[in-house]
C-alpha cells in the first residue's frame, strides 16, 4: 500500500510512522502527512483542487471527508464552476469520526473536532469543536 502511496504523489515524512488504513479514497496528489499521523477506514481525501496538509501525531476517525473543492453558487443557474482551497490541519489534532473538513481550513495545533462535526471555519489552537456547523466548545489546556 505505501508505494502506492508513493505513486501516488502522496508526500509522507516516515512511511512507517504514519499510516492510511483501507478503504480509504484518496483524489489528487496534493496530501502531504506528517510523521505519526494515521487516517483510519473509510476516509475521503478530496485534493483535486487545493493541498491537504496533516501535521504530525494527527488522528483522523472513521469516515472523515476533507473536501478542498467547492462550486461557486453566485450564478442564476446554479452551473458555478469549481472552487479550490486548501485544508490545513496542525500538529497533534483529533479529528472525530464521520467529521467534514470543508475548503479553506485550517484547523490549529492541538484541536479537537467531535464526531459528526462539520468544520466550516478556522478553529483556533487547543479548541474543542462540535457541532453542524462546527463552534468552540471549550478552550483545551
Amino acid at each position: 500500500r505505501n508505494i502506492f502511496y508513493y505513486i501516488a504523489g502522496i508526500k509522507k515524512d516516515s512511511v512507517k510512522k504514519s499510516a492510511i488504513h483501507a478503504r480509504c479514497y484518496i483524489s489528487g496528489k496534493n496530501i502531504e502527512i506528517k510523521e505519526g499521523s494515521y487516517i483510519n477506514k473509510e476516509c475521503l481525501l478530496d485534493a483535486k483542487g487545493g493541498n491537504i496538509t496533516i501535521g504530525k501525531n494527527v488522528g483522523i476517525g472513521y469516515r472523515c471527508q476533507l473536501l478542498t473543492t467547492n462550486h461557486s453558487y453566485t450564478d442564476k443557474k446554479r452551473e458555478g464552476k469549481g472552487i479550490a482551497s486548501d485544508i490545513t490541519i496542525g500538529d497533534g489534532c483529533w479529528i472525530g469520526a464521520g467529521s467534514i473538513i470543508n475548503p479553506g481550513v485550517t484547523i490549529g495545533d492541538g484541536c479537537v473536532i467531535a464526531s459528526g462535526s462539520v468544520v466550516t471555519r478556522d478553529c483556533i489552537s487547543n479548541g474543542l469543536y462540535a457541532g453542524v456547523p462546527a463552534k468552540m466548545i471549550k478552550r483545551l489546556e
